[in-house]
């Protein structure tokens, strides 16, 4: 046991002090192929999740143009399938100039005629009928197109000022017959020759004693690119039976792509096509006679 024991001790290292003890590490070689390998995985995940999260983003975006879209046509189409008369929608001004509203064109001769329409209509669960008695004492509805601030031009895009987009109105007013008296006659073109706020681009100017509301039926972030009102009418030669039978309404919003820039300056053009989304509605008018 003795000899044994003095074996083992003899086969056992010891250890001394000032000796270095090797311990386990990662290599040069072994870091760079680890760090390689999760530059590798970065990249393969990082261009699915940005294509997410501008997914997410666009998605948001086409929900908001689409909530808007449906509160403004059923606004207009609950209004429109109570009207009892649709006014004319040709119509120029004395020197023959047409509609010009407040949009993006503002260059002599630009008309606007189908981006508004005029209408009396007959609400029975308020008991309000807004149809012409035999006096001029009647109200008109009004839809048109207009910039969000009237005093700005249109702006798409954010620069070192907040953007000015078009909105869609509604007023419901009361004409003056001294002012604003109904149209009678007609040019060369069959236009009526109309005045006051039958060429009106902003029914906010309206006097307070003959403005009832005014309100934007979309918001000021989303641009109406267009919108159009369409009068289909009863096929017949004479004029005065030719009363309208429906309204198409063919509406169209956009808003910026996400990331999007201004594209040579002009905060009107971006760098990547907008988000767009368009409705068409017909609305049959069952109560006009």
């Amino acid at each position: 046991m003795q000899r044994f024991a003095q074996r083992h001790k003899l086969a056992t290292p010891q250890r001394k002090w000032g000796s270095r003890v090797r311990q386990n590490a990662f290599t040069l070689t072994e870091m760079l192929v680890a760090i390689a390998i999760l530059a590798i995985m970065f990249t393969l995940l990082f261009v699915p999740m940005t294509q997410a999260f501008d997914n997410a983003r666009r998605g948001r975006i086409l929900g908001n143009l689409q909530n808007a879209a449906d509160y403004a046509l059923e606004w207009m189409v609950r209004e429109l399938t109570q009207a009892v008369d649709i006014l004319p929608q040709e119509r120029v001004d004395a020197n023959g100039q047409p509609l010009n509203l407040l949009d993006d064109d503002d260059t002599p001769g630009d008309d606007d005629t189908l981006s508004r329409i005029d209408f009396v209509a007959h609400f029975p669960a308020e008991e309000r009928v807004t149809a012409p008695p035999s006096s001029w004492s009647y109200q008109v509805i009004t839809y048109y197109l207009r910039r969000a601030d009237p005093s700005r031009p249109f702006q798409y895009m954010q620069t070192g000022t907040p953007p000015n987009r078009r909105q869609l109105f509604r007023a419901q007013w009361i004409p003056d017959p001294n002012t604003d008296p109904e149209p009678t006659q007609r040019d060369a073109q069959g236009r009526w020759v109309v005045q006051g706020a039958w060429l009106m681009p902003d029914f906010s100017q309206l006097p307070a004693n003959r403005l009832i509301s005014h309100n934007a039926l979309t918001p000021a972030d989303i641009d109406v690119a267009d919108v159009r009102f369409i009068v289909e009418r009863r096929p017949t030669p004479d004029p005065r039976l030719r009363k309208p039978v429906a309204v198409v309404i063919e509406l169209t919003l956009r808003q910026p792509t996400p990331g999007a820039r201004i594209k040579g300056g002009d905060p009107n053009v971006t760098d990547a096509p907008s988000l767009f989304l368009r409705r068409r509605v017909r609305v049959v008018l069952p109560n006009v006679r």
